[in-house]
């Protein structure tokens, strides 16, 4: 499988986490210093206080990049043959991952315990062991929005540079936790844990799958990104 993935964004945004986390408990602690050392600057308490906690916020945001789902789709595919191709923000979508068996984006997910799909609720629910390992995990949201919104931006792409049609883009739903035992047969979409991921992208449709030339021309369109 060959991999192609922006380096220089991961690299620039986990930075930006890391420097505004910083300049966040910075201004919180000048926040405290002032208001135990000056009755005549509560208005310079507030401004600082409240800077630290904007800064916070963008660091925790952009602490997301740290989480680099990248890398375990890497090592959960490196089997796959030459024939596949896995993007990371190289392409109009986030994850994406281009061969025989069609276009597929991976929605990653980084919750733990038992996962399942309530189909009268028409959402994913996580049941975890306990209160505590329910801290610093990622909620799971709304996959099939965040799925459909990948969707679109690619599909837009590609009536531009695609004048072949009848692609048939697929997502993937992917809980990267080791510790996720995933049972969603009933899902909208296909919902697997990063170890059975494979099983889940080798089956397609036929209306799904490509011909190596239409892999190769693919390859070459989004190498122009």
């Amino acid at each position: 499988m060959r991999i192609f993935a922006n380096e220089g964004l991961y690299k620039r945004n986990t930075r930006l986490a890391f420097a505004a986390n910083l300049a966040g408990m910075f201004f919180l602690v000048a926040s405290i210093f002032v208001l135990f050392n000056s009755d005549q600057y509560f208005g310079l308490y507030l401004l600082f206080l409240l800077l630290g906690i904007v800064l916070v916020q963008v660091g925790t945001y952009f602490g997301r990049w740290n989480r680099r789902p990248d890398l375990a789709f890497n090592q959960a595919l490196s089997s796959l043959d030459d024939y596949y191709s896995l993007y990371h923000f190289r392409t109009p979508v986030s994850h994406l991952l281009l061969g025989p068996t069609g276009l597929w984006i991976l929605i990653p997910r980084h919750t733990r315990g038992a996962i399942t799909y309530d189909s009268s609720r028409k959402r994913w629910r996580a049941k975890s062991r306990g209160v505590l390992s329910r801290f610093g995990q990622e909620a799971i949201g709304r996959p099939i929005l965040d799925a459909s919104m990948e969707a679109e931006a690619l599909d837009r792409y590609l009536q531009k540079h695609w004048t072949e049609g009848g692609l048939h883009v697929q997502a993937a739903l992917v809980f990267m936790d080791e510790a996720a035992e995933v049972q969603a047969g009933d899902a909208p979409i296909p919902t697997a844990s990063i170890k059975k991921l494979k099983h889940v992208l080798l089956k397609a449709d036929e209306k799904s799958r490509l011909t190596q030339n239409q892999i190769k021309r693919l390859n070459e369109l989004f190498a122009r990104q």
